[in-house]
């Protein structure tokens, strides 16, 4: 079977022959970590409408997310003795365990949050893990064809699961559970696919050097600082990055508290589907909060990603990761724009547009911040320049969102010392988001325009 779907002409024409069984397998793989990619939106989904979550909640659940990203130098390190593969098998059915305990009655919104938090930290290692797989499985001449199919996949498993998940909260919330199980089981059997992955003698990854972790660490630092072209394009990947995870999780809340709440069901359900959603189906006000912010949040987020990969993936073969990281930025800064232009005027279809324009962005922007830094590593540095790309993520992931709360919230908090009031600008800070998204893609057009070429 695995030889007749290498043959397959949407297999046969990304990468040569001896890449294809790789490919095979790597697809039946990104159905499970795709429904898994889902779970952050469609986890503020059911924070903000069905389990009673509030922007603290938001906060913390961005926090572990993105903050995850700060056990990626782990991978690096952990790689020198552990087959990669590894790396990526064994957390990943943990990460099937844990979702599984969200069915617990106790705990409500924050060991909701903490569960689902903690099943982001274990992903990290598979999701490092991947990235440097794929200097090994796939030329540099066909890297982004493959990305781009495999990620395709993803997303055409996340949209499945997305939309299943949006209608399933939607008329049957006291059972959201079930997608996480749902999640569970995908992921479990497609990371059966994975472990069956060929894997060359010849580790790449493999140290035979004793070095300790702290040791390693400023090694890999003093290694990073001293080349100016990936310092330079981490600098401007900062900017925009940022922005993304300051004001992302925030959408929905703002468009819940800030623009549904302001509103009655008959002005927010179009005239044509009042007949339907109000009186055949009977939804009430929370059903109709659920299908908005699930709308804007999850579902056509994963849709337009889904349509949109594989072109990015060719189109990312013909250019330098600089230039498609402005052109990706320049989509977010649009998208801000319009969530900011929403909640000023409190209305909704912004939002939808917003939505939109950040996933086509987004489509490519995920391959690119998969791949981009194979573009500036030695082979001997492989998994340390994906550590740092990933652990840079993570401060930011774990910075941002609470840079947002600070600009969002009209909390006061009483420290030790002194008193921390927010600056409660509410939709304000995707206004922010923008600017610092418009500084991120100048810094990388400037970079593209005078870089010299890849260095492998």
């Amino acid at each position: 079977m695995r030889s007749r779907l290498a043959n397959s002409p949407w297999i046969r024409d990304r990468v040569p022959a001896r890449y294809r069984p790789a490919l095979v397998l790597e697809s039946f793989y990104n159905i499970g970590t795709g429904a898994f990619v889902c779970l952050f939106l469609l986890s503020t989904v059911v924070l903000k409408t069905i389990i009673g979550g509030t922007e603290t909640h938001l906060a913390l659940l961005a926090i572990l997310f993105g903050g995850s990203s700060l056990f990626s130098p782990l991978v690096s390190w952990l790689g020198r003795e552990i087959p990669m593969r590894s790396l990526v098998v064994y957390p990943n059915l943990l990460v099937a365990a844990l979702l599984l305990v969200t069915i617990s009655p106790v705990g409500g919104a924050t060991l909701f949050t903490l569960i689902v938090g903690a099943a982001f930290i274990v992903r990290v290692f598979p999701r490092v893990g991947e990235m440097n797989m794929y200097r090994v499985n796939y030329p540099v001449t066909h890297r982004g064809a493959a990305v781009g199919w495999v990620k395709a996949v993803s997303a055409v498993a996340a949209l499945i699961v997305t939309l299943s998940g949006y209608w399933w909260f939607t008329f049957q919330p006291d059972y959201y559970w079930a997608v996480y199980w749902l999640v569970a089981i995908l992921l479990f059997v497609s990371t059966l696919f994975y472990a069956r992955l060929p894997i060359s003698k010849n580790n790449v990854f493999a140290r035979d050097d004793a070095v300790h972790p702290h040791h390693a660490f400023f090694n890999g630092l003093k290694i990073f600082l001293a080349d100016r072209r990936f310092l330079c394009f981490q600098c401007g990947f900062a900017l925009a990055g940022f922005a993304n995870h300051m004001a992302m999780v925030y959408v929905a809340e703002v468009l819940r508290e800030d623009v549904i709440a302001e509103k009655l069901p008959t002005e927010l359900v179009p005239r044509a589907l009042q007949g339907l959603l109000l009186e055949t189906w009977n939804l009430d006000r929370q059903s109709i909060e659920t299908l908005i912010v699930g709308l804007v949040f999850a579902v056509l987020p994963v849709m337009f990603m889904m349509a949109s990969a594989p072109f990015w993936g060719r189109f990312l073969d013909r250019v330098n990761p600089m230039i498609a990281r402005a052109i990706f930025n320049t989509f977010q800064l649009v998208a801000y724009s319009l969530h900011a232009y929403g909640a000023m005027t409190l209305q909704v279809w912004p939002f939808l547009v917003g939505a939109i324009i950040h996933a086509i962005g987004n489509g490519g922007g995920t391959i690119n911040w998969l791949t981009g830094s194979l573009y500036f590593a030695r082979n001997e540095n492989i998994s340390l320049y994906n550590a740092i790309h990933v652990g840079l993520t993570g401060v930011r992931g774990m910075l941002a969102p609470l840079a947002g709360f600070f600009l969002l919230s009209s909390q006061t908090f009483d420290l030790y010392l002194f008193r921390v009031q927010c600056l409660d600008l509410g939709g304000g800070i995707f206004w922010v988001a923008s600017g610092l998204s418009l500084l991120g893609a100048l810094v990388m057009l400037v970079q593209g325009l005078t870089d010299p070429g890849p260095r492998e």
